[in-house]
């Protein structure tokens, strides 16, 4: 079995801005404002949001692409449950509508009071849930800016620290001030983090990155018929707001790695920036890293158990060794699993590095790309930070790719 350097330590992380990686993937300022607030994905089928409100968040994020989905539907499931003519008496004069605008923001951002009816209809637009949604989403955006704004005046703010869409919530919820006295906010507002979380992390398709089948005879075809997109990396690239995520950057394999170990880190990162081709294949994309077509476990889930089974894993253990396997618990059936990159003598869950598939699709418009992220960044994404199961040995059992094969590889669906 593999052993980690030290002593694991305790994370105790909520998240870890993405400056560092954007710095070492050669990425630029505008990309970094759309990747910091990739974390959710699309909004997943089977979230409960009526197809009425679906097509209110698609117009809210129209206003505000850097939004994704899964946390606009949950921000208006928290205000109104999406109940577009709602409103909420308070000391400030009340909320009307999807997001609970009071007077002055919806003036603000609207350019019209509460009662306007532009389009003649009886109903003040303010209740009508496509104009209120398109309204909201640029008001989001500009208090979104002006989150940001804050947290680069006042980067030892603890708040500063906050995943940028909490620090969105405060400042909605409960102003902008509050920014500055964070941890010390109202418990109405930290309830209404954690709704949100919980409903991003339930309602968002990123959380499903493990949940395809990795046995081969139940591979699909090379084209999703559901969806026409192509599953193959080569056939198509990103065209969302950052195409082009790719390059390893500072990520270097240290001298004495042995040899297996040190092929499967370059393997792994010959796969960053591939923009497709990865959906639901987290498991198969980690043992790709070894020379595998597939990684011969139904879920990463499984892969998992049998690990711990065969005494090959290390649960809980958060300074994983370079090479290795480390899984999540996603609170979905599958799982995740991703493979280590970059290691840290000093457990530095900042420094250790990972790929992973899907986690920044909704920014840069790929389907299934690869990523190059800090362990970190993706233990904050699942469950709050309360998913991470361990690592495991790099043990795989489908079957290997011919000899000969280049990197990137199709995932072979």
């Amino acid at each position: 079995m593999m052993r980690s350097l030290v002593t694991a330590s305790g994370l105790g992380v909520l998240a870890i801005p993405l400056i560092a990686i954007i710095a070492a993937l050669g990425v630029g300022g505008s990309a970094l404002a759309c990747i910091e607030t990739s974390a959710g994905g699309s909004l997943a089928g089977d979230a409960p949001v009526p197809v009425q409100a679906r097509a209110w968040v698609r117009e809210a994020k129209a206003a505000c692409p850097d939004l994704p989905e899964p946390w606009i539907a949950a921000v208006m499931a928290q205000e109104s449950g999406f109940h577009p003519d709602a409103y909420a008496d308070d000391s400030n004069g009340g909320t009307w509508g999807l997001l609970q605008m009071n007077a002055s923001v919806w003036a603000g951002a609207y350019g019209h009071p509460w009662s306007a009816d532009l389009d003649h209809n009886g109903v003040w637009d303010i209740k009508e849930g496509t104009i209120h949604a398109s309204t909201g989403g640029k008001y989001l955006c500009a208090r979104l800016a002006g989150v940001r704004e804050i947290r680069a005046d006042h980067p030892t703010w603890a708040s500063s620290a906050l995943p940028v869409l909490d620090a969105l919530i405060i400042a909605h919820n409960a102003g902008e001030s509050r920014l500055r006295t964070y941890p010390a906010i109202p418990a109405t507002t930290e309830r209404f983090i954690g709704n949100v979380h919980e409903r991003v992390a339930a309602w968002s398709t990123a959380t499903e990155a493990g949940t395809g089948s990795d046995l081969p005879e139940q591979l699909p075809e090379q084209v999703d018929a559901s969806t026409g997109r192509p599953s193959d990396p080569m056939a198509t690239s990103g065209v969302g707001c950052m195409p082009k995520l790719g390059g390893t950057g500072d990520v270097v394999v240290p001298p004495g790695t042995p040899h297996d170990v040190a092929t499967a880190v370059q393997t792994a990162l010959s796969y960053v920036g591939v923009p497709s081709g990865w959906h639901q294949l987290c498991d198969r994309l980690a043992c790709r890293a070894y020379g595998y077509a597939s990684s011969g476990y139904t879920t990463a889930k499984a892969h998992w158990n049998t690990m711990v089974a065969a005494g090959r894993a290390r649960p809980g253990d958060t300074c994983p060794p370079l090479g290795s396997f480390v899984f999540w618990n996603t609170g979905r059936p599958a799982g995740h699993v991703s493979v280590v990159v970059q290691a840290d003598a000093g457990c530095d869950p900042e420094r250790i590095k990972v790929t992973a598939n899907e986690v920044f699709d909704s920014a840069t418009g790929n389907y299934g790309g690869v990523y190059l992220i800090s362990f970190a960044q993706l233990n904050a994404g699942y469950l709050d930070g309360r998913g991470y199961l361990g690592w495991s040995d790099p043990v795989c059992q489908g079957a290997k790719l011919p000899a000969g094969t280049a990197h990137p590889a199709p995932s072979g669906r």
